[in-house]
């Protein structure tokens, strides 16, 4: 009986530990070198030990590494060391005619083994027909493959998932009556049709989005259940972005796309993590951010829409702990967002916006994507991008980098994705 009530105990603690929302002061987040440094001073160009970056060997051997181990102490979470086991199960393939557009769906289980832990993931490939190794785009969804589609082969999610207008649920769970509802998010007679593909996965599957002490998904997987979590510990925006690696992973062990150019593609919370998958993996040639809003493009310091301590308070399980010490302290912050788009190039990048998006605060989003020009510029001395806020309905391309603002509010449309083929055909063929 006290073995049982001991092990209780642990397990408690554990959880409470995960939970644990007290806030430090930045005075013992972070390092004593760090806490000399003005916030005000440290742009793009300047390292952490005052070195001014002008040329690509500086960017790549001194700032990008520095940067990345700040992203991954004091907003992300580092990822532990651990290489599960994978084995892939295919539970359908067929044929299919989408608005007159005929592809091939292959529904697939992969099987994750770590430690004698598992977990499950299932993904939905969608690829035009006797083309080999076409640009894929690489994405996680929201509620599961079966809203994708009305195809009774698409896996039916059995996860949490937040209510959304549009989608029936009971407890937090989709029904079948959503089945083809976010259809719109993802045409794929468009994607198809223009000759690419698809990969997508519940992003339910690898850490459910719910605060529940990351006992499941990924984080279960790689940790067990009992784990006294440090402040700079990976959390779910790291677990989604771990997610899109994972299916990068299966693209390339396929004979049809071992050798496919792809895109990482992610809206609201998952282009935050689209961005984070597309830093710490180079195999995303192009890496596309729609409406991500604030820890994804939008600038900390402009004090517009969501700022860290409202998206630390609803969500604090997105981040690394240390990221709380920053709630009503963004300024303090030694990074802002055109350091986290930096961190894709050279490869190509493409932020998007909608107009009435307030809450992503879209001239934010602007605004680090046009101060993020000084290292894409290394890379290429012709790039010259003019600060123009752009009006509503315009898109611009600028070397290896696009941006646009599309007319509306808060969603991934059609015309969002007319854009982000056409500059993926363009950079990437």
């Amino acid at each position: 009986m006290k073995r049982h009530s001991l092990i209780l105990f642990l397990v408690g603690s554990a959880i409470a530990f995960s939970f644990n929302s007290c806030v430090r002061s930045i005075e013992k987040v972070h390092s004593t070198e760090l806490r000399e440094l003005d916030p005000a001073l440290q742009g793009v160009r300047k390292s952490f030990g005052n070195r001014q970056i002008n040329d690509v060997s500086t960017w790549e051997q001194v700032r990008k590494p520095e940067l990345i181990d700040y992203y991954e102490n004091y907003v992300f979470g580092k990822r532990p060391s651990f290489n599960p086991s994978v084995s892939y199960s295919v539970l359908s393939v067929d044929t299919i005619s989408i608005d007159g557009v005929k592809m091939e769906h292959t529904e697939i289980q992969a099987d994750f083994k770590y430690r004698g832990r598992k977990m499950k993931s299932y993904y939905a490939k969608f690829l035009p027909l006797n083309i080999k190794d076409p640009i894929v785009f690489v994405g996680l969804n929201f509620f599961g493959n079966s809203t994708l589609d009305t195809l009774s082969a698409l896996t039916h999610s059995n996860h949490f998932v937040m209510k959304n207008a549009g989608v029936k649920t009971k407890g937090h769970r989709v029904t079948e009556e959503s089945r083809g509802t976010k259809a719109y998010r993802w045409p794929l007679d468009l994607i198809v049709g223009s000759e690419c593909g698809l990969i997508t996965a519940h992003y339910a599957d690898f850490d459910p989005d719910v605060n529940n002490g990351f006992l499941d998904g990924v984080h279960g997987l790689a940790e067990g259940r009992v784990h006294f979590r440090k402040r700079n510990e990976w959390g779910s925006i790291s677990a989604w972005a771990w997610g899109l690696s994972e299916l990068q992973s299966y693209l390339e062990l396929q004979p049809e796309t071992k050798n496919s150019k792809t895109a990482v593609i992610g809206h609201s919370r998952l282009g935050k993590a689209a961005l984070w998958a597309g830093i710490t993996d180079k195999r995303f040639d192009m890496v596309v951010s729609n409406n991500s809003g604030c820890a994804g493009a939008a600038q900390f310091r402009t004090m517009r829409g969501e700022d860290i301590e409202k998206i630390t308070k609803r969500f604090p399980y997105w981040f690394a702990r240390n990221f709380q010490s920053f709630r009503g302290n963004d300024s303090l912050l030694l990074v802002d967002q055109e350091m986290l788009l930096s961190l894709v190039a050279p490869r190509s990048l493409y932020v998007a916006s909608a107009s009435k998006d307030a809450w992503a605060d879209p001239e934010g989003e602007y605004l680090s994507f046009y101060k993020s020009q000084a290292i894409y510029s290394l890379y290429d001395s012709t790039l010259e991008i003019p600060y123009k806020y752009p009006a509503p309905k315009e898109a611009n391309e600028y070397g290896s980098m696009a941006y646009h603002l599309r007319a509306g509010e808060h969603e991934i449309l059609r015309w969002d994705w007319e854009r982000y083929i056409l500059f993926a055909l363009d950079q990437l063929k």
